[in-house]
């Protein structure tokens, strides 16, 4: 089955300041028992688990999947955010020197999403992105990972509210209402766009509501798409968010959110839109369905109607 991990590795020993360290993170953790590192590092944490291990000179923390695209700052040390799932040939990468992100890889299937910064010391002798992750781990803690003893001692933490989300972010829209381009350009956050971006997204989903498609295409919830089409646009104008669109999905796709006549294509480009719509947000497991897409010509469906 392979790795199926995600996590934080920081370059400094929280052991005695753990409560400063949660301070930091915006985490509130309770104490659950002591583990051992085998325990602590198997695969796919729950969410609501945070496993922690301390080496000498760094932290090494185990975090569920749901948190894997956010880099966690520290502006006195160097952290690794990482999520490496061998299952699914998914791979992210958030490494930040004293609170300034500098590197950002994701890639899945060997495709390169996101490939941000300037390249890490250890990426000239690391043959994959896998091994990138486990030898800036290494860097970053000071020990390597295979070094780690299955019995040696970890700690079990429990999240007692959400992580590294922000109040408004539990908002939840009515995705009917209209909404201006002036108001979500003035009142409404990054973080607020976004989370207003995915509601509607979910909805798509769970309906199999081809997103793709221009919004009055879809009669009865048109109103929800005249809005997700106005999100998007906002987003687009908002030059720093690049990053967080490719987190979601490629640049390329999202690009083309609402912008197809249903009259000018065929079923099997409708087929593959649903494809495309069922990954956007998705965890690392969904791009290992067998749906997942394979030839060149399936790849650059969203090219031609530009």
């Amino acid at each position: 089955m392979g790795f199926n991990i995600s996590g934080l590795a920081i370059n400094r020993n929280y052991e005695n300041e753990f409560d400063q360290l949660q301070k930091e993170l915006g985490w509130n953790l309770e104490k659950q028992s002591e583990i051992d590192f085998e325990t602590a590092s198997s695969n796919w944490t729950e969410d609501e688990v945070c496993n922690v291990y301390f080496t000498k000179n760094g932290t090494l923390i185990f975090i569920g999947m749901d948190m894997y695209t956010d880099s966690f700052p520290l502006k006195s040390d160097n952290t690794l955010t990482f999520a490496l799932s061998e299952t699914s040939m998914a791979f992210n990468i958030n490494y930040c020197e004293n609170g300034v992100e500098k590197r950002s890889i994701m890639e899945v299937n060997d495709e390169r999403m996101t490939d941000e910064g300037e390249k890490l010391e250890i990426e000239e002798k690391s043959e994959d992105t896998s091994e990138i992750i486990w030898n800036q781990i290494e860097k970053v803690i000071g020990k390597r990972f295979w070094d780690i003893e299955p019995d040696e001692k970890a700690v079990r933490y429990v999240f007692t509210k959400n992580v590294g989300i922000k109040e408004n972010e539990s908002k939840i829209y009515c995705i009917d209402k209209p909404i201006s381009k002036e108001d979500l350009s003035t009142e409404f956050s990054d973080d607020e766009l976004f989370k207003y971006f995915d509601q509607i997204i979910e909805f798509a989903q769970k309906n199999q509501i081809n997103a793709f498609l221009i919004p009055w295409a879809h009669k009865d919830n048109g109103r929800k798409f005249m809005n997700l089409f106005a999100i998007i646009t906002e987003i687009s104008n908002r030059n720093n968010l690049s990053n967080t669109i490719t987190k979601r999905m490629p640049l390329d796709r999202f690009k083309m959110l609402c912008r197809f006549d249903p009259e000018k294509i065929d079923s099997k480009t409708k087929s593959q839109m649903l494809k495309e719509l069922n990954m956007i947000g998705s965890k690392t497991t969904n791009y290992s369905s067998e749906e997942t897409l394979n030839s060149s010509e399936e790849k650059k469906w969203w090219q031609f109607w530009k």
